[in-house]
């Protein structure tokens, strides 16, 4: 059942992130993020009303899902700024790696099992990944077609997507205790109401008026979609061990692929068919070791 909560996490993330790449041109992306992160709200409400109704979580457990949610924002809005220098699909690569971070706090702070399969379907899952890590492919972060990366980045750029790694790292992993005294519905919302609270002040900072369009509606539906996906993600988190859902997650990625080949008509060469084969029998075996 937890796994089928995740792939419905990365079926979704996956029509998100293709809808994303036409939607998105055009959009500054601090722009583009507070769209997103408008309609992952929206959508989170939703959902908790559905569960709960008026009921809103109170206490420390809020208090430390917004605080999740702070991280996670901070982690989007250095994307962001990252690909100011970097290119879009180094970017995307660098910022899949956040996985080695919360897999490692999974096993040294929560005392996860580590297993011979586990440990191979991590290795395949990760080495996939970061072969199919071409946009577009970020769980955290927004694309924007107007990254104007130079041929010699500052070596503040890779500082940047440093953090990324740690921040978004660190949020992953805290996602796992948070579920102990909030429900999934309970979780996202906090998170999405910190995540635009993120995005508003980056917004206010750096980006320009938001004119709804057509094109801004786009936006909210990508958003939106994210927001439905993240209950299914934290409904799968609750069954799983923090390393295995979080690297399962990523599987998204070869569907992302495959429906980008079909749609946007993207080159699928050889190596992103070695790739989806990694990720796919990295997955096999992370699901195996999960019984």
């Amino acid at each position: 059942m937890s796994l089928g909560f995740i792939a419905a996490y990365a079926v979704i993330v996956a029509v998100a992130s293709v809808i994303e790449v036409p939607v998105g041109r055009g959009f500054a992306s601090v722009h583009f993020n507070l769209l997103i992160r408008l309609g992952s709200l929206a959508a989170a409400v939703a959902a908790l009303f559905i569960v709960h109704g008026a009921t809103v979580p109170t206490g420390s457990s809020a208090l430390a899902g917004l605080g999740i949610g702070i991280l996670t924002g901070v982690g989007s809005i250095i994307y962001c700024l990252a690909l100011i220098d970097l290119p879009l699909s180094l970017v995307v690569t660098l910022s899949n790696l956040y996985i080695v971070i919360t897999i490692l706090l999974g096993i040294s702070l929560l005392h996860e099992s580590v297993t011979a399969v586990k440990i191979a379907g991590l290795a395949l899952t990760l080495g996939g990944v970061l072969l199919l890590a071409y946009p577009p492919s970020s769980r955290y972060g927004v694309h924007s077609a107007g990254s104007t990366a130079k041929n010699a980045p500052p070596i503040r750029a890779f500082l940047m997507m440093g953090a990324y790694v740690v921040i978004v790292g660190i949020g992953a992993f805290l996602e796992k205790p948070a579920l102990r005294e909030l429900d999934a519905t309970q979780l996202n919302v906090l998170m999405a109401v910190a995540m635009t609270a993120v995005a508003f002040v980056a917004f206010a900072a750096e980006g320009p008026r938001v004119q709804m369009s057509v094109r801004s509606l786009g936006g909210l539906g990508v958003g939106a979609m994210v927001g439905t996906a993240s209950v299914f993600y934290f409904l799968g988190l609750r069954g799983l061990p923090v390393s295995v859902a979080a690297a399962s997650s990523n599987a998204y990625i070869v569907i992302t692929v495959l429906l980008s080949t079909l749609v946007l008509h993207q080159l699928l060469t050889k190596v992103r068919l070695g790739a989806i084969a990694l990720t796919l029998g990295g997955v096999t075996l992370l699901a195996y070791g999960a019984g």
